[in-house]
């Protein structure tokens, strides 16, 4: 059986986080017999599906509130094996692709903070990615989900910026607290939307400055932004799109 790996995708609000995942999605998948599982972890900005071009009817937060309903309508007994039951509410929440399944975390419908679906997203991740060859996760934007320990167990962390020092300065600090809450084994940094060459040697040396760890450059791709304007999903980029050749380098350097 082959080993389970976990890719989690982090950085600053707007730093182009989930079009990263979404373009690692489109590279992964074509990989032969490969078990791929994408999880939009993102509670406040849930985008994933959408520009995958994949409908959603059933989150995660859904399966929160049924097993809060079925836990509280029932006795001790019945209240045991809604938690057992886990692993099968999971699975119903599931949305099949081809090449891949894709789990959404959702918007908890109660206001307040998002501390109970981080909690089943947790448990979720160590349900679902033992089933996987390799599970992808879209994360929150920022540090929440690290500090929570959200990702108990990381393969690869890649914290996306764009080519801003207020972005370096974000990543230093998930870089960061990923060494502190995380037993990550890889953590490198995805430079998105470069303009220019000044401008990648530029950020580069900064980032060096910072101690970060350069997985690669992703550059700006006008065939993303004319894709998004016309309502259509990632998945039609010409497999010769510079962004997307980015990132098939950027899954070649990983550890594994």
């Amino acid at each position: 059986m082959r080993k389970s790996r976990i890719i989690a995708v982090s950085g600053k609000g707007g730093a182009g986080k989930t079009v990263i995942t979404a373009l690692l999605a489109i590279v992964l998948k074509e990989i032969p017999e490969l078990r791929l599982l994408l999880i939009d972890g993102d509670p406040s900005m849930s985008h994933l599906a959408r520009i995958l071009g994949l409908r959603v009817d059933r989150t995660l937060e859904d399966v929160r509130e049924d097993i809060i309903r079925a836990a509280g309508e029932g006795n001790e007994e019945i209240r045991a094996e809604t938690v057992k039951s886990l692993d099968y509410y999971l699975l119903e929440a599931l949305v099949e692709d081809k090449g891949f399944n894709l789990l959404a975390i959702g918007t908890p419908v109660s206001p307040g903070c998002f501390c109970p679906a981080n909690t089943l997203l947790k448990d979720a991740i160590e349900a679902l990615s033992k089933n996987f060859d390799i599970t992808v996760v879209d994360c929150e934007a920022g540090l929440e989900q690290i500090n929570r320990k959200v990702f108990r167990s990381v393969s690869s962390l890649l914290i996306v910026t764009d080519p801003t020092m207020r972005g370096l300065q974000t990543a230093e600090a998930i870089r960061k607290t990923a060494q502190r809450y995380t037993n990550c084994n890889e953590v490198g940094l995805v430079i998105n939307r470069v303009r220019s060459p000044d401008e990648e040697r530029g950020i580069k040396e900064k980032a060096k400055e910072l101690g970060l760890k350069v997985l690669g450059v992703v550059p700006e791709d006008e065939n993303i932004s004319k894709l998004d304007t016309l309502g259509k999903p990632i998945t039609e980029l010409l497999s010769k799109a510079p962004s997307l050749e980015a990132v098939k380098g950027i899954y070649k350097k990983l550890s594994f």
